[in-house]
């Protein structure tokens, strides 16, 4: 990702990968995060 896009994001996320892939499309990309996310706040409201 040029450096410029960065600079202008209010946040960024990396999700981190094995392997030579370097890159996912924007659907696997948000499922994982809405995934990790859902994942996390349940696991809280559970406990």
């Amino acid at each position: 990702m040029d450096e410029e896009v960065l600079k202008v994001c209010d946040a960024v996320i990396e999700i981190p990968q094995a392997g030579s892939k370097h890159s996912l499309n924007v659907t696997v990309s948000a499922g994982i995060v809405l995934w990790d996310f859902l994942k996390t706040h349940l696991t809280q409201i559970q406990h």
